[in-house]
This record gives structure tokens, C-alpha cells and sequence, in this order.
């Protein structure tokens, strides 16, 4: 989708991404959402044995078997402690595979200007650099734009850095 504005007399345009925000933990991220399918309530998951580590089990939606994924578990924090009403699925399709992400709540869709997102600083570490793909801001928030991918494909566990540890904020 395009914006125009006009600017001394000309028309110039602005490509706008469509994002997907959700909260895992204390941090807020974004997905683009052409990735996303849809997004249910949490299903009953049947564990994997000699799945990959990351993978919680699979679910049933419609006939589907779908891998998932819990992200409290893959970026190593404990199990939710307050009211799980909020928690989500996304379901994903990523290089044609479909995959669903167990969120801890999905906040909005976010609409914003491509070139607003911008790669944060604390990129430059290479060992972080797989996971997050740059960050936004959006009502006063810096909003983390995850690599599903990346997220999915590795076996590493994930240091989640805050939003200010990654904009190099103390």
C-alpha cells in the first residue's frame, strides 16, 4: 500500500508496512503480517519426541498438523505468571512451511512507514544480529522486529535484550 502526500507541488509516496505487534515477556515485537495466517486462542499441544528443541509439540487446527512454537520458552523465560487469557497463536507461513508462535498477548496492527524501521545499534553484535532485524517506533513505543526465521531455525538459545538495550540505551 502506497501514502501520498504532496510536497511543493509534487506527489510524493511513501510505502507503508503493515506489522503485527505481540508482547512476549516485558517486550513488544512485530512481525510483518503477509507472513501471518491467522491468529487463534491456544489449542491443546501434543508433544514431539525427537522434535527440534524449540518446538513445543503440534497442534490440529482444521485437519492441519502444525508445529509450535512457545516463545516464553525459546527466549528462556519462565512459564507466565499472571492471567493467561491474553496469550495467542499466530500461525505463519515461513519459506512455505507453517508454523505457530505462542505469544503471551497480540496488541495491534501497526502501520508504518518502511523506511522507519531501522536497524539498532546494538546490531553490531553479530551474535544478535540473526534474531532481531531492525526496531521501530510507534505511539511512543520501539517496537522489535523479530526474524521468524532465524528464530525458528537455530538451536541456540536467545539472549532477549530489552528495546533500550538494543537502541544502546542504559
Amino acid at each position: 500500500m502506497e501514502r501520498e502526500s504532496l510536497t511543493l507541488g509534487s506527489i510524493e509516496t511513501e510505502e507503508i508496512t503493515q506489522l503485527t505487534a505481540f508482547k512476549v515477556g516485558d517486550e513488544e515485537y512485530v512481525v510483518d503480517i503477509l507472513r501471518i495466517r491467522e491468529i487463534i486462542r491456544p489449542l491443546p499441544v501434543t508433544p514431539v519426541r525427537r522434535g527440534p528443541r524449540f518446538v513445543e509439540g503440534v497442534i490440529s487446527l482444521r485437519g492441519s498438523v502444525i508445529p509450535v512454537v512457545d516463545m516464553r520458552n525459546r527466549f528462556g523465560l519462565g512459564p507466565l505468571s499472571t492471567d493467561s487469557s491474553k496469550r495467542r497463536v499466530i500461525i505463519l507461513v515461513i519459506d512455505g512451511r507453517v508454523l505457530g508462535l505462542i505469544v503471551d498477548a497480540v496488541t495491534e496492527v501497526v502501520r508504518v512507514p518502511r523506511t522507519s524501521i531501522r536497524p539498532a545499534p546494538g546490531f553490531l553484535d553479530a551474535e544478535r544480529a540473526p534474531y532481531f532485524m531492525g526496531v521501530c517506533y510507534h505511539k511512543e513505543r520501539i517496537l522489535i522486529l523479530l526474524n521468524v526465521r532465524n528464530v525458528v531455525e537455530s538451536e541456540e538459545a536467545i539472549d532477549v535484550m530489552t528495546a533500550s538495550e538494543l537502541m544502546g540505551q542504559p
